[in-house]
């Protein structure tokens, strides 16, 4: 018999490279979403730091009390574009795992399909192996001279 082939085996592989794909997509959103949080601490944590430098000094003046009040302005506004920036990271690896499960659905199912076709060539194989067997058996039976003769 011959050697066992699966028809979709290009589709399959293909398939799977695609959940790879998608995978690959989803892991560098989790990147950047780790790396958004980390941006919005570092802001948080420098504005929190210069508030307590121009806060610990024994006289203010009032331009430096002006320059902090604008730089919180402007930290909070980038903390509030980096939370942006999160949500609209989270939304879209919300996306990306929907896509991923899909991928892996159709992936799988291919994979199914091929064992269950390798089951069945191989049941068939066996079949065939043991009715070849059963006629080498009969063959070689009947060419043997009868031992009872005697």
């Amino acid at each position: 018999m011959k050697r066992f082939q699966f028809p979709l085996e290009h589709v399959r592989r293909w398939r799977s490279e695609q959940a790879s794909l998608e995978e690959a997509k989803l892991g560098q959103l989790c990147d950047r979403l780790t790396a958004l949080g980390e941006a919005r601490q570092r802001v948080a944590l420098a504005r929190t730091q210069s508030e307590q430098q121009v806060l610990r000094q024994a006289f203010i003046d009032a331009s430096e009390l002006q320059s902090l009040e604008a730089y919180r302005l402007h930290t909070r506004t980038k903390i509030r574009d980096i939370g942006i920036q999160q949500q609209q990271c989270e939304q879209q690896l919300a996306e990306q795992r929907k896509k991923l499960i899909e991928a892996r659905q159709k992936a799988e199912l291919l994979d199914r399909l091929k064992q269950k076709a390798l089951g069945e060539w191989t049941a068939a194989n066996n079949r065939e192996e043991e009715t070849l067997a059963t006629e080498l058996f009969l063959a070689k039976r009947r060419r043997q001279p009868s031992h009872r003769a005697s």
